[in-house]
């Protein structure tokens, strides 16, 4: 039984990374729709940013690998009460001390808060994803074809 499923996933393997790249693709679509609706339909307020930090993080097995973060502190005010959240964006963002930004909250839940940078940041790596697994497709299916044309030529 192990040969036969092994024997099955050699030759379907290109269909399941495909499936797997388009997976998550449409997870990261799905996602950021739901924060554009989120944002949509949340209600809205002004917060005012408290802090602003721009740093390199440092990622992968030896840290070797950076990458710019803004860590944003934000505080606004929901029906009298004023909440203070901690938002973390990749990438550098002309924000300083003191800016106003519309936000949404949603109302059941005033913690859950989006900023607009957010979405727009979320979209940018939607549009990174799509356009890899774009790629991915295109490189696959080429392969399959050149390799589908060699074993028809050794035969």
């Amino acid at each position: 039984m192990d040969e036969k499923n092994n024997s099955w996933i050699k030759k379907n393997w290109i269909k399941l990374y495909l499936a797997f790249i388009i997976l998550i693709f449409i997870i990261g679509i799905v996602g950021t729709v739901w924060d554009f609706v989120s944002y949509a339909n949340g209600e809205k307020t002004e917060a005012t940013v408290t802090e602003v930090v721009n740093k390199r993080k440092k990622s992968g097995a030896r840290k070797q690998t950076s990458y710019k973060v803004t860590k944003v502190k934000i505080r606004y005010k929901v029906d009298e009460n004023e909440y203070n959240r901690k938002i973390e964006l990749k990438g550098w963002y002309k924000l300083k001390k003191g800016d106003n930004l519309k936000v949404s909250y949603d109302p059941k839940n005033p913690n859950k808060v989006i900023i607009p940078q957010r979405l727009k940041q979320d979209l940018k790596y939607d549009i990174l994803l799509g356009l890899f697994a774009g790629a991915q497709l295109v490189i696959v299916i080429k392969y399959g074809k050149n390799n589908k044309k060699q074993k028809r030529d050794e035969v």
